[in-house]
């Protein structure tokens, strides 16, 4: 009996480069997101999970509409941080739920099944801080089918990429995503 034909990727990037002068950042790096994927950013403080996630969520519209994806900010930690992910979804029109826990996330995500794409902004928080490991048991609790993406930024320093990747080495990244390329000189 053949194999079941693979669902064509609702959204994907295929042979990605990217570099400066000399520097070659990305060589041929692809993504690809299925139809009714749960896709969560994670990482730092400050690295761009929140317009990442709003870009990734842009670039669906545009080639699925409006009314198949949906975002969902869990950063109840930051005063005001649900709202900068609500101004996004006002721009785009898509609709904005806050998850504060894992029991609110899997009920907003059960509530979502019928969207193609949900995208999660997890709070920004440094690799140091106490409350991390609260932060990744949401994610491992609320959505254990949610694949995780680590967000790094290409203008911080090699030792503290390096840090962060040890912070988040138990939170199952499916992959990373590099951000403030155009910020680097190096």
């Amino acid at each position: 009996m053949a194999e079941p034909a693979a669902a064509a990727p609702v959204l994907a990037l295929e042979h990605v480069s990217a570099g400066y002068g000399e520097t070659v950042v990305l060589d041929d790096v692809a993504l690809a997101i299925s139809a009714g994927d749960s896709i969560s950013v994670i990482g730092r403080n400050g690295v761009g999970k929140t317009t990442t996630a709003a870009k990734l969520a842009a670039r669906f519209i545009l080639r699925h509409g409006a009314s198949r994806v949906a975002l969902i900010p869990t950063d109840g930690f930051r005063i005001g941080a649900p709202q900068q992910l609500r101004t996004f979804g006002r721009l785009l029109g898509v609709p904005v739920h806050v998850a504060n826990d894992a029991a609110e996330l899997r009920t907003v995500l059960d509530g979502l099944r019928d969207k193609q794409l949900v995208l999660i902004d997890t709070a920004g928080m440094s690799q140091r801080d106490v409350r991390l490991s609260e932060q990744l048991a949401l994610l491992q609790n609320g959505a254990p089918r949610v694949r995780s993406y680590l967000v790094l930024s290409a203008t911080a320093q090699r030792a503290a990429l390096e840090e962060t990747v040890r912070a988040f080495r138990n939170a199952d990244i499916a992959g990373c995503v590099l951000t403030k390329l155009d910020e680097t000189a190096s």
